[in-house]
C-alpha cells in the first residue's frame, strides 16, 4: 500500500495511505496552492508569514480525520461514502483561492469569492475533477455542494464541519497562522476540543464539560481577529494592493494600458472574466511580477503605488487605533488636501472598514444559514447556543465588531490627521 508522510509543524506528521486523497493532491490544481500564501499580505507585519495554502488544506484534512475518528470511537455511524465527502471537502475546500488569498478576493474576479473558484475547479473540467469522478460519478457534485453549505445528499453536520462557526477550517487556521507570524495569540487546545464534539439530530454539539474548550478556541479567534488578520500595516498592503489593481484596471479600460505592459497571465483578468484553466494559471508570482513590471510604468500613480509595494512605503492610517466611525463630513477637505499635494484620493485615500473583511468574529445574531451557531449541551441535556451557557462568550459576542481607520501617504498624514480631529 502506498503511504506518504507530510512533516507538518502544527500537526507533526500526516499520513495518508487512501490513493484518492494522494492522488487528489498530486494533481496540478492543488499542487498550484504552494503557490499561493496562506495569509496574502501578512508577510509585510510578520516576516514568517509565508505559509502556504497547500500546508493549511493538508492541515484541515487532517483535523477532519481526526475527528471522524473521535466520531467513531464514540459510537457514530458515519457510512464510508460520507466519510469521503467529508475528507475530499476539507482538502480542497480552498482550492480555488487566488493570488495573495483574501487580499485580491473579489479585486481580480469582481463577483466571484474564491468558494464559486472552488467549486467550478472540482465540478471540472480538469485532473482533480477527472480524479474524484473516478473514484465515484457523483463525488464532485457532493464535494461541491459540501463546501457551498448544501447538504441535500449528505448529513448537515458534515457541512458544518466543513464551514460553520466552529470548523476543521478554522481550528487549523488559527493554530498555523498563530505559528507562522510568531504570536501566541490564537493557540487553543485542539484535540480537548475535538474530544467533547458529538453528534446531535444531524447538528454538532459540543458536551457540558467542554463548554471551556470552545471558550478557548473563540478566544484565540478574537485575539487573532485584532491582533493579526487586522493588523494595520497588512490592511495598509492589502488596501494599496486593491488599489494597484483598480488602477491597472482603469488604464486598461480606457486603453492607456496595453497587453504588451501587462503579464500575459494577466491579460485576461483584465480583459473580463478568466476561464477556469486561465485562472488556475495565477498565482502569488504572477502578480509580485506585475508589481515589479509595473514600477516602470508610464503612469505616474502606477509606476508609484508598485514601488510602494515592492519597498514597503505603503499608505499609512491616520488614526492609531481604529475609530468606530470617522467623521464623513470632513471627508471632502480631506479630499481637497490630498489633491492639493497632488495625490488623487481616488487612490490614495482609503476608507477602511474591516466589519467586511474575510476573517469574522462570532456573533451569534449575526449569524446566517451556512454559518450555524456554535451548540453545547446545558446541564439537563438541552442542546444551546453558546453564548447561553458561558458569560465570557456572551460578553465577547456583545462587544464592538465595528473599527475603521483611514490610509493616506505618509506625506499627508500629519495634516490629515489635525484635520479630522480638530473640534
Amino acid at each position: 500500500m502506498r503511504e506518504q508522510s507530510y512533516r507538518d509543524p502544527v500537526h507533526d506528521f500526516i499520513t495518508l495511505r487512501d490513493p484518492l486523497f494522494l492522488d487528489l493532491i498530486d494533481t496540478p490544481e492543488f499542487q498550484r496552492l504552494r503557490r499561493i500564501r496562506q495569509l496574502g499580505a501578512s508577510y509585510s507585519t510578520y516576516h514568517g508569514a509565508e505559509h502556504s495554502r497547500f500546508g493549511h488544506s493538508l492541515g484541515v484534512l487532517w483535523v477532519m480525520i481526526r475527528i471522524l475518528e473521535r466520531f467513531s470511537n464514540i459510537g457514530i455511524d458515519i457510512p464510508q461514502e460520507w466519510e469521503v465527502v467529508a475528507k475530499a471537502a476539507a482538502l480542497l475546500h480552498d482550492v480555488g483561492h487566488g493570488p495573495y488569498s483574501h487580499a485580491l478576493e473579489g479585486t481580480l474576479t469582481p463577483g466571484l469569492g474564491h468558494e464559486e473558484w472552488s467549486r467550478r475547479v472540482i465540478l471540472g473540467p480538469g485532473p482533480l475533477h477527472d480524479r474524484l469522478r473516478a473514484h465515484r460519478e457523483e463525488l464532485p457534485t457532493q464535494v461541491a455542494d459540501v463546501i457551498a453549505g448544501i447538504h441535500s445528499t449528505t448529513p448537515g453536520f458534515i457541512s458544518q464541519l466543513v464551514s460553520s462557526q466552529m470548523d476543521v477550517d478554522r481550528m487549523d487556521y488559527l493554530l498555523r497562522d498563530s505559528l507562522y507570524t510568531g504570536v501566541t495569540y490564537g493557540r487553543f487546545d485542539l484535540t480537548r476540543l475535538i474530544n467533547t464534539l458529538q453528534v446531535y439530530d444531524d447538528r454538532i454539539v459540543c458536551v457540558a464539560k467542554g463548554i471551556g474548550a470552545v471558550e478557548e478556541y473563540l478566544l484565540a479567534r478574537y485575539f487573532m481577529y485584532w491582533q493579526v488578520y487586522l493588523h494595520k500595516t497588512t490592511r495598509s498592503h492589502e488596501l494599496t494592493l486593491v488599489r494597484l489593481w483598480r488602477r491597472a484596471r482603469d488604464l486598461w479600460e480606457s486603453g492607456a494600458l496595453t497587453a504588451a505592459q501587462v503579464p500575459e497571465s494577466l491579460v485576461p483578468f483584465l480583459a473580463g472574466t478568466p476561464t477556469l484553466p486561465e485562472y488556475l494559471q495565477v498565482d502569488d508570482h504572477d502578480i509580485a511580477y506585475a508589481v515589479k513590471r509595473w514600477q516602470q510604468a508610464t503612469d505616474p500613480i502606477l509606476a508609484d503605488l508598485a514601488y510602494r509595494l515592492l519597498h514597503r512605503k505603503l499608505l499609512k492610517p491616520v488614526y492609531k487605533v481604529p475609530v468606530t466611525q470617522v467623521p464623513h463630513a470632513r471627508l471632502p477637505d480631506l479630499e481637497a488636501l490630498l489633491e492639493r499635494k497632488g495625490w488623487d484620493p481616488q487612490y490614495y485615500l482609503v476608507v477602511d472598514d474591516v466589519s467586511r473583511v474575510a476573517y469574522d468574529l462570532y456573533a451569534p445574531h449575526a449569524i446566517g444559514e451556512s454559518k450555524t451557531p456554535i451548540l453545547a449541551f446545558d446541564e439537563l441535556g438541552h442542546p444551546r447556543e453558546i453564548t447561553q451557557l458561558s458569560p465570557t462568550m456572551r460578553a465577547l459576542a456583545a462587544g464592538t465588531r465595528v473599527a475603521v481607520n483611514l490610509f493616506v501617504p505618509l506625506e499627508a498624514r500629519d495634516e490629515a490627521r489635525a484635520l479630522l480631529t480638530r473640534r
